[in-house]
């Protein structure tokens, strides 16, 4: 995103801390402010950490650290003003060092309630109170705020308030917000944290640039998709090779693997490891010599562009599976359809993809583009495995068809609602009927077609 700037705030005294620098301080063996950092960079261009000690410890990140402009340690708008001065940036995000559980789509979200809404702030709201700290802003702000600073006041909330605010709702998700205050608290928070295995941040980017010649004659430069193959190997037995833009190679091998039926338990596996020099991820369980032979003795090669293939009788599986009933509004549906016209920017720019989205009402949760709908699929059943996310209030997009795989996929992770802005399949229907799904095609502005679960849908802007 061009015009966005973040900056994670590590610039406080942690009195509470024996005055230890905060962001410093090792959660599962990694200093705080790493995790802010891995959230920032993976939605903005520039990232920024403000922090009036141990700079030299800070830079070792690899970013600009940036001080306040005084010594006074005068809170958080002190920082948030020193990241405004040194940008040239529109919008700024802004979040703390010390809540680690905070991740990009939660940061995007702050984002794109601010443009939906063409608001002057957004800011975090877990169904009970705000969190100040966590907010998408316009940089205009800035008179405002050296104002508010130089008066004497230091209180956040109030000069939010002084402004066009958006409260983005978090409340199905409050516990990102945890954040440390004391060594108890960190030590609580290590010994209750869900289970992740360890992985690579190995994401690409997603295009190149290629000279190409129009019908006029003239040469201009395109971008291109890219494509890499990715063998995906578990103790040390290759499951299947995988054509990709590689943007989400961890969630995509975590998501294949669950919808495919090979683990049901994340903590069944220790280590994801994608090298690109060998196009190959390395997956490692607890058990260290698992046996998939079976599993990989029956398969159905599906519709999904020619890739999806389903292991393991997972169509028998099916027939166990009912997702809950949902009511969904109509005016839900257009908000949603709304909001995602912001996303598909690979397609955008180059084509040649589909992109999927999980969706909670009208606020887009993660969005996936690849060359293939089931990559797009599977990188977010891997999200949702890897968060511990349950499906049952949940709503999946998809730019592809609704096919057979996508609707086994979208019900094995217990998701109600699948709708598309392209048409279905015959076995689409009926798997969508045997799951309960509420089936929805040919969803573009104002239109949709809905084939299955017309009782789940409230026409409230007819």
């Amino acid at each position: 995103m061009e015009q966005v700037t973040g900056v994670i705030l590590a610039g406080g005294l942690a009195r509470r801390m024996n005055n230890q620098d905060k962001g410093l301080i090792l959660y599962n063996g990694q200093p705080l402010v790493s995790y802010a950092v891995k959230a920032m960079r993976q939605v903005t261009n520039t990232v920024l950490i403000n922090a009036n000690r141990n700079k030299e410890t800070y830079a070792e990140f690899g970013l600009p650290v940036i001080a306040d402009q005084n010594d006074n340690f005068e809170g958080p708008l002190a920082g948030i003003l020193t990241a405004i001065l040194a940008t040239t940036d529109e919008t700024l995000l802004v979040i703390p060092c010390d809540s680690p559980l905070i991740s990009s789509e939660h940061i995007n979200k702050l984002l794109s309630s601010l443009e939906e809404n063409q608001a002057e702030i957004a800011v975090a709201f877990d169904g009970e109170r705000l969190h100040p700290v966590f907010l998408a802003l316009k940089t205009h702000l800035k008179d405002s705020l050296e104002a508010y600073l130089k008066s004497g006041e230091r209180k956040i909330d109030r000069w939010l308030k002084q402004h066009k605010l958006v409260e983005v709702d978090f409340s199905e998700q409050a516990d990102i917000f945890l954040n440390i205050n004391t060594m108890d608290e960190l030590f609580a928070l290590e010994t209750q944290s869900p289970y992740q295995p360890e992985m690579s941040d190995a994401g690409l980017g997603f295009s190149a640039p290629a000279i190409v010649t129009d019908e006029t004659g003239a040469e201009r430069e395109i971008q291109l998709v890219g494509e890499r193959a990715l063998t995906l190997y578990v103790d040390r037995q290759e499951i299947v090779t995988l054509m990709t833009m590689g943007t989400h190679p961890e969630m995509l091998t975590l998501g294949y693997l669950k919808n495919q039926g090979f683990f049901e338990k994340i903590n069944e596996i220790k280590i994801v490891q994608v090298d690109w020099e060998t196009e190959a991820v390395a997956v490692i369980t607890e058990q260290e010599n698992s046996d998939f032979s079976k599993q990989m003795q029956q398969r159905t090669v599906t519709t999904g562009c020619g890739q999806g293939t389903v292991f393991g009788r997972l169509m028998e599986k099916l027939k166990n599976i009912k997702v809950p009933e949902t009511r969904i509004k109509q005016s839900t549906l257009y908000a949603m359809l709304a909001a995602l016209k912001e996303h598909n920017e690979i397609y955008k720019k180059a084509g040649a993809v589909h992109g999927c989205a999980l969706c909670s009402g009208g606020t887009i949760d993660f969005f996936v583009e690849d060359v293939g709908r089931h990559n797009a699929v599977d990188a977010i059943a891997g999200y949702m495995w890897l968060n511990n996310i349950k499906g049952d209030n949940k709503i999946f997009y998809t730019t592809g068809r609704l096919t057979s795989e996508m609707v086994i996929k979208v019900s094995q992770m217990g998701i109600p609602v699948l709708l598309s802005r392209s048409g279905a399949t015959q076995m689409g229907l009926e798997m969508a009927k045997q799951s309960g799904v509420t089936l929805i095609s040919r969803a573009r502005g104002k239109h949709f077609l809905v084939l299955n679960g017309i009782n789940n849908l409230i026409f409230d802007a007819v």
